[in-house]
């Protein structure tokens, strides 16, 4: 890898999906792959709370992604996806790049 796509990559912003309570109720609700959700919602804040003390101490710039379960589930219709881990993670790549973040 060149320096300057490595510099790239290290400056790239992480993005973190965030969700309250309810959201991450209805966000596992609709996925096709309810076994890739932590236990509940105390495990998952937990979860991605450790993430940004982890990035944070990395200086690794993160953006954190209010999820809403009903705009989330209209784009993976659009592009004819599952609603699963992987189309979670092109959703959050798909809001960072176009600097959307509903809520």
């Amino acid at each position: 890898m060149s320096n300057q796509r490595k510099n790239n990559a290290q400056l790239a912003v992480v993005g973190i999906p965030w969700y309250s309570e309810r959201a991450w109720k209805k966000m596992k609700a609709l996925a096709d792959d309810q076994e890739n959700f932590h236990a509940s919602y105390q495990v998952w804040l937990a979860h991605a709370d450790k993430s940004v003390v982890i990035l944070t101490n990395r200086n690794k710039p993160f953006e954190r992604l209010n999820i809403d379960p009903v705009s989330y589930s209209w784009w993976c219709e659009n592009q004819s996806i599952r609603r699963d881990k992987e189309s979670r993670r092109k959703y959050i790549n798909y809001l960072l790049e176009n600097k959307i973040n509903p809520a």
